[in-house]
């Protein structure tokens, strides 16, 4: 695609993972003033750094750092989005940055998300993918899509979604709603048609309990895989990943369950996290009671947890905000962290695995509740920035010295 865009799990493929690098804690921090309550923030550079920030009441806020802390208003507009819709942030080489609003035919919890230069896919507000022009509507697959249904995309262009929500498996609503998934889709779009490429229907009670999967290369083999939360009101919910050849599922495996039900486990990201460089998967275990942060591996045919440290969350119970976290290397060191929040959303805590387990290296604070997800930016030569919006009507920004 021409353009770029940019998304508030910070990639296509949803996981939290960023590029380059900074110097955390050792940063600027930049406060500046919302016009309202934040709900979503999304963030890009060019010379300097301009967040998009989606308001509770769906006005939207563009803001400007320049590299020396010096901030501004870019724009102001009222009722830019019908609640607070996650934003998705496109930029033109030739018209500039845009925010990517739907009409009232898209569910207003998610956004359509481009696939070409041309066409976009959604969610619409009966649960359908819809495939879509500027001119109007090309395709359209009945999947039952929940209403907070995200769209996922791996570097093939090929797209990922939870399918079939009901509320007759496994009602655990902590994400606002009991609508939970029980199939998961891969498909791309050739020649203006949805094609479908797998499906995979849970048995029993079990359903995928979260909002997507996200696509990461987790077994080294060059091709991204997915990655998704299974639950049911028996075990509770575990990692499950599925192995992906490019056009269909080779295998499929799973980290152990909790062990009781209505205890979530939530997907966060795949990296080099191990201290050898391996590949692992980060989740949150519990975040709403005593969260402890996870580790996986990929062994065999099973995905075993590596490591565990306790006293953190990464998620609001009741919100369909899944991305208050980020991975990267923030520090600076030539190893990912993982960055979470402390049980009251005032901190940002990053957290790196070690020989012994995991351990966290450094934080900062925010000086009220997190309410946005984590905005991070990757600035000129690499270096990272990152931004979150507080409750007391705050984006607080940390740029690289």
């Amino acid at each position: 695609m021409l353009d770029r865009y940019f998304y508030t799990f910070h990639n296509p493929a949803g996981n939290h993972f960023v590029r380059g690098q900074a110097r955390f804690p050792d940063v600027m921090t930049v406060d500046v003033p919302l016009r309202g309550l934040p709900a979503w923030a999304v963030g890009y550079a060019m010379e300097t750094a301009i967040w998009h920030v989606v308001l509770k009441n769906g006005d939207l806020q563009v803001i400007e750092v320049a590299p020396d802390g010096a901030a501004r208003t870019l724009a102001y507009e009222s009722g830019w989005f019908n609640g607070a819709q996650p934003p998705l942030v496109g930029v033109s080489m030739i018209e500039g940055a845009y925010v990517l609003r739907s009409d009232d035919s898209v569910s207003p919890l998610t956004h359509p998300i481009p696939v070409n230069d041309f066409e976009v896919l959604y969610i619409n507000r009966e649960g359908d993918l819809v495939l879509g022009r500027e001119e109007g509507l090309v395709a359209r697959l009945p999947v039952m899509a929940g209403p907070d249904a995200r769209l996922v995309m791996n570097r093939r262009g090929q797209v990922a979604l939870y399918a079939n929500a009901a509320d007759q498996r496994y009602a655990h609503g902590i994400m606002g709603d009991d609508l939970e998934a029980a199939t998961l889709l891969v498909l791309d779009v050739r020649e203006s048609e949805i094609r479908l490429l797998a499906r995979v229907d849970l048995p029993g009670e079990d359903v995928y309990e979260g909002i997507a999967p996200f696509w990461a290369d987790i077994d080294g083999d060059g091709l991204e895989d997915l990655v998704a939360t299974v639950s049911n009101g028996s075990l509770g919910a575990r990692l499950r990943a599925y192995l992906w050849d490019g056009a269909g599922m080779r295998q499929e495996v799973d980290g152990p369950p909790i062990g009781t039900g209505h205890r979530w486990r939530h997907q966060l990201s795949a990296g080099p996290f191990a201290p050898d460089g391996e590949i692992e998967i980060a989740a949150m275990r519990t975040p709403h009671i005593g969260g402890a942060l996870e580790f996986f591996r990929l062994s065999g045919g099973a995905l075993i947890r590596t490591a565990a440290l306790p006293g953190y969350t990464t998620h609001l119970i009741g919100s369909t905000n899944l991305d208050q976290t980020a991975a990267g290397d923030f520090n600076g060191d030539g190893r990912p962290e993982v960055l979470v929040m402390d049980p009251a959303r005032q901190s940002v805590l990053a957290v790196q695995r070690t020989e012994a387990g995991a351990e966290e290296i450094w934080r900062l604070e925010a000086d009220a509740e997190i309410l946005s997800n984590f905005a991070p930016v990757e600035l000129l030569e690499d270096r990272l920035a990152l931004a979150v919006g507080t409750r007391d009507g705050r984006l607080r920004v940390w740029l690289p010295r």
